[in-house]
């Protein structure tokens, strides 16, 4: 299960498409037709193109290994078995052609390079065509022997064994098809593949290419996009085989088209991965820029429920849970800049009579206008913010305000409300609906605590209440000053 997990999540298990299946088959149908009007015109000489076999053989060893090492990059990451033997045929093929271009004859010299005999070559070119189909069989019988990753720790080790392996056996044919020209039977004479053909080298060449294509197609039935395109490339290099076979000599129609179809078989695996990787990357992109869009919706969003959760939901001013972490803020703040600090404890005179009275509509109503006489008393005040404390309580800090500062604004807070003109017939204070204000202002010293400011603005607000309610009281300095609304 795990197994099946890993592989879901590789680039090259993603599942073949219908379009994609259709557009393979498009491929492979295009190569067959052509193929087939080809043949029976393959022997017709065409103009010698020099240029031609260097930039067939460039691009060709460019695709191979660009294949080799996105397949290798996927060992890497999966550990897979499988893929580190098909990264390996791609290599041994991109390095197999590179002597086989060197030795060519006509191509840098008239009899090639690198020690090159007459048969040289064409022997390369067999140990290419037969070698590609050759690590196809080994992929796929790794792919049904090899049921555990590579070890973690094993994986660098692997994949040096591995491209030494590579490096290993095309140096050792370089040297047999050099060395051992003389000894090697002959299957080209002046140019013409016919021996190739009559030798039954060639047919063997011909037969590894179409039982490799038979058992790729048996054993995965094109269900991934590898193994799609992967049957496509070893179908095209089928084709190459066959046209070589009866191309009859080089530079002929059949040859020029057998060089064709080699072309074919090197880009088109590359070319649909990197198709997949462009598809995986724009998929990522979007998903990106969603994910952004998603993050700033819920940033808005949380944004909007501190808002909520720091408002009361009545009165619509900043609550408790705002003003407990604004003191905390102006506190520190007091203590950084030694500034001094008001902290005001407000509450409505007799306000459970006028809810018994009036009635709890007509209560939250009163509620409201007390809380907007006190946000708009506030305004005035420059660093004075005006909070719900709790039930009939209102309290309000001012940052920067000194005692008499803060005394000035419970004295204009109390006319606001009273102003307001709500009649309080339970009142035992006024006929109008009132308030009590008690407060305490200094600068804090390091050892001083926000408590420490409302237990001081608390005892001022019992005090404007014993001393008669409708009024501003002051604790400072260990003493209690009230103020009388009559015399103020």
């Amino acid at each position: 299960m795990l197994e099946i997990t890993r592989e879901s999540h590789q680039l090259l298990h993603i599942p073949s498409g219908s379009t994609q299946k259709r557009v393979a088959i498009w491929v492979a149908l295009s190569i067959f037709v052509v193929s087939l009007l080809v043949l029976p015109f393959g022997s017709r000489m065409l103009i010698e193109i020099k240029p031609f076999l260097p930039g067939f053989i460039s691009w060709f060893v460019l695709g191979d290994f660009l294949t080799s090492y996105l397949l290798f990059s996927q060992f890497r990451a999966t550990r897979s078995l499988p893929l580190l033997v098909l990264s390996c045929t791609y290599l041994y093929t991109a390095l197999i052609t590179i002597p086989h271009i060197l030795t060519f004859p006509g191509v840098f010299s008239e009899t090639g390079l690198i020690g090159a005999g007459d048969q040289s070559a064409v022997w390369l070119w067999v140990l290419w065509h037969g070698g590609f189909p050759i690590g196809i069989l080994l992929y796929l019988w790794s792919g049904r022997k090899s049921a555990s990753p590579v070890a973690v720790k094993r994986i660098k080790t692997a994949g040096l064994i591995a491209v030494l392996l590579v490096l290993g056996i095309v140096f050792l044919l370089y040297l047999l098809v050099t060395l051992g020209n003389d000894m090697l039977p002959r299957i080209i004479q002046k140019g013409n593949f016919r021996v190739l053909l009559e030798s039954g080298i060639g047919p063997v060449v011909w037969g590894l290419n179409l039982v490799a294509l038979l058992l790729l197609l048996w054993v995965h039935r094109g269900r991934s996009v590898l193994h799609l395109w992967l049957s496509v490339a070893v179908f095209a290099f089928l084709m190459d085989v066959t046209l070589t076979l009866y191309s009859g000599a080089r530079y002929s129609l059949g040859w020029y088209a057998a060089r064709t179809n080699s072309l074919i078989s090197a880009t088109v695996v590359i070319c649909s991965l990197m198709y997949e990787v462009n598809k995986l990357y724009v998929r990522l992109i979007r998903n990106r820029e969603q994910l952004l869009r998603s993050r700033m919706r819920l940033e808005e969003a949380n944004e909007r429920l501190t808002r909520l959760s720091e408002v009361d939901g009545l009165t619509g001013i900043p609550n408790r849970r705002a003003f407990d972490e604004k003191l905390d803020k102006a506190v520190q703040a007091s203590k950084a800049e030694g500034t001094p600090l008001s902290v005001l404890l407000i509450d409505v005179d007799h306000f459970k009579a006028y809810n018994d009275h009036y009635g709890h509509l007509r209560g939250d109503h009163a509620l409201k206008r007390v809380a907007w006489a006190l946000m708009e008393t506030s305004i005035t005040f420059p660093h004075t913010t005006a909070y719900r404390y709790g039930g009939e309580e209102f309290a309000v800090i001012m940052e920067k305000g000194d005692s008499e500062q803060a005394a000035i604004f419970g004295e204009h807070a109390r006319k606001a409300v009273v102003s307001l003109g709500l009649p309080h017939e339970q009142s035992r204070t006024s006929s109008l609906l009132s308030i009590s204000v008690g407060l305490h202002s200094r600068v804090l010293e390091e050892q001083d605590t926000g408590d420490g400011l409302l237990e001081q603005a608390d005892q001022a607000l019992y005090r404007a209440k014993e001393s008669g309610r409708n009024r501003v009281a002051k604790a400072e300095d260990g003493l209690m000053h009230v103020y009388d609304q009559k015399t103020s």
